[in-house]
C-alpha cells in the first residue's frame, strides 16, 4: 500500500502538469474585423454589377468606435466611416439594408481602374473583403 508522501508526490506532479498545460493559453483573437452599418451605395464601374463593390457606413463595430473607413460625401450626406465591399451577401445589396458583417481591409483607399461602363461612379475608399456578412439588428 502507497504511504501518505508517495499520494502527496503523485497529486503534486498531476497538479503541476495541470497547472502548466492551461498556463500557457492566450484569449482568442479572430483573425478578421467585426462591424455593423448601413449600405449606402453602389459603385458603377462593370458591365456585370455583381462585380461592382457595395459602399457601407460603419456605425459600430466589435472594438471601441474604430475607423476603418474614409470620409465620403454621397447625394448630399456625409459619411465618415465609409468602405467599399466585396463578397456582401446578394439578399443585403439594398441601399438603406442595416449589415453585420466580419472583413479584412485591404491596404489604403483605392479608386478602381479599369472600368467597362461608359460613365463609372468610383470612390475613393478602403477596399473591406467581406468574410460572412447578414441583416444586423441594431
Amino acid at each position: 500500500m502507497m504511504n501518505q508522501k508517495n499520494i502527496m508526490l503523485i497529486l503534486s506532479i498531476l497538479i503541476f502538469f495541470i497547472v502548466e498545460g492551461c498556463n500557457n493559453k492566450y484569449p482568442f483573437k479572430v483573425p478578421y474585423n467585426m462591424a455593423s452599418g448601413y449600405v449606402i451605395g453602389r459603385e458603377r464601374c462593370n458591365e456585370d454589377v455583381s462585380k461592382d463593390y457595395w459602399l457601407i457606413e460603419i456605425v459600430s463595430s466589435a472594438s471601441a468606435i474604430q475607423q476603418y473607413g474614409d470620409t465620403l460625401t454621397l447625394n448630399g450626406v456625409k459619411y465618415t466611416n465609409a468602405i467599399k465591399a466585396t463578397g456582401l451577401s446578394e439578399s443585403l445589396k439594398k441601399v438603406g439594408e442595416k449589415v453585420a458583417i466580419d472583413f479584412n481591409i485591404q491596404g489604403t483607399a483605392t479608386l478602381t481602374m479599369g472600368c467597362s461602363v461608359d460613365t463609372p461612379k468610383r470612390y475613393q475608399l478602403k477596399v473591406a473583403e467581406v468574410i460572412n456578412s447578414g441583416r444586423a439588428s441594431f
